[in-house]
C-alpha cells in the first residue's frame, strides 16, 4: 500500500462491523446499461442479508447501490478518497446510529480534495478489506482493471458478472457469476474471523480512528514503513521466481503491498531485471 496510507485509518461509526462478512465493490465511471440493472438487482438480494459492504460508493453506479443497501439491515462502510466529511449527510446519520454503517478514510484532516492518486488509493484498500471483490464492470485498461488484475494476483477471489462486458476482467483472473448472482457471492464469503479476532475487533468498536491491527492479524508488517534491509530481500525474492502471494507471507504484509513496492522501486531505478515474476 503507497505511504499516503497511514498507520491509522479515520472512522466515524461501528467498526465492529469489519469483523463480519465482507464484499468489497468497486466500478467504473462509465457503466453500460445492462450491468447497472443487473448490479442493482444484485444489490437488492444482498441488502437484507448478513455482510457488510464496502465501497467508495463514488461513480454512479455505486452511489445507487449505497442508496439501495441503505434500505436494507446489511453492513455498509463508506471509504473516501479524501478526509472524512466534516458533517455526516443527513441520510447517513440514522444507520450510523443503528451501528450498521461505518466512514472509513485513510486520508488526514484537510485532505479535501479527490485525485486520480487518491482514488487509486482508496479503492486499493477498499480491495484488500474485502474477503472477495466484486466488480460489475472495469473499462479495458482503466483503473479499475489494474486492481483487479492485482487483486486476482494476490489470490484474492475476483467475480464479475458473465457476458461479454465481463471479459476482460476474465482475461485477467475474475470468475464469472449468473444473472442471479447473488447466491454465489454470499457463498464466496467466508463463514468470519475466528474467536480472538472478533474480540480483537469488538474491542476498537468505539473508537474514531481504527488501527489497522485487524488487518495485521494476518499481516504483521501491513503498513510499516519499509527498511532496506526488506527491500533487499524483496528484489532477491522476486529475482528468486516467487510469486507476489509467496513474498507477502515471506515479508509479513499484504500482496497489494508488494506489487505497491515494487512499481515504486522500479519508477526510481535505472534498471530493472527483465525477468517476469510468475503469478
Amino acid at each position: 500500500m503507497n505511504e499516503i496510507i497511514e498507520r491509522q485509518l479515520k472512522l466515524h461509526g461501528d467498526s465492529g462491523i469489519l469483523a463480519g462478512r465482507k464484499i468489497a465493490l468497486l466500478c467504473s465511471v462509465k457503466c453500460p446499461g445492462s450491468i447497472i440493472l443487473r448490479a442493482y438487482d444484485l444489490m437488492r438480494d444482498i441488502r437484507n442479508e448478513n455482510v457488510t459492504v464496502i465501497s467508495g460508493f463514488h461513480s454512479p453506479m455505486e452511489d445507487e447501490c449505497l442508496k439501495i443497501l441503505l434500505r436494507g439491515t446489511c453492513g455498509i462502510v463508506i471509504c473516501y478518497a479524501r478526509s472524512l466529511p466534516t458533517r455526516v449527510p443527513a441520510d447517513l446519520k440514522k444507520p450510523i446510529d443503528e451501528g450498521r454503517l461505518l466512514l472509513m478514510s485513510a486520508f488526514e484532516d484537510g485532505h479535501d480534495h479527490i485525485t486520480r492518486k487518491s482514488s487509486a488509493e482508496r479503492n486499493r484498500l477498499v480491495a484488500d478489506m474485502g474477503d472477495i471483490l466484486f466488480v460489475p464492470y472495469a473499462s479495458p485498461g482503466g483503473m479499475v482493471e489494474g486492481i483487479c488484475r492485482e487483486a486476482a494476483a494476490s489470490g484474492r477471489p475476483v467475480f464479475t458478472f458473465d457476458g461479454e462486458h465481463g471479459a476482460s476482467l476474465r482475461a485477467v483472473g475474475a470468475k464469472s457469476i449468473p444473472l442471479s448472482g447473488a447466491a454465489v457471492l454470499l457463498q464466496s464469503v467466508p463463514s468470519g474471523m475466528d474467536k480472538s479476532a472478533q474480540q480483537s475487533a469488538d474491542s476498537n468498536a468505539r473508537q474514531h480512528a481504527y488501527s489497522v491491527a485487524s488487518i495485521r492479524l494476518g499481516h504483521p508488517q501491513a503498513y510499516a514503513k519499509w527498511t532496506d534491509q526488506e527491500e533487499a530481500l524483496l528484489l532477491r525474492l522476486r529475482g528468486e521466481g516467487k510469486t507476489r502471494r509467496e513474498i507477502a507471507q515471506e515479508l509479513q504484509r499484504q500482496p497489494s503491498a508488494i506489487s505497491s513496492r515494487l512499481r515504486k522501486i522500479e519508477r526510481r531505478t535505472d534498471e530493472w531485471p527483465d525477468k517476469t515474476t510468475p503469478e
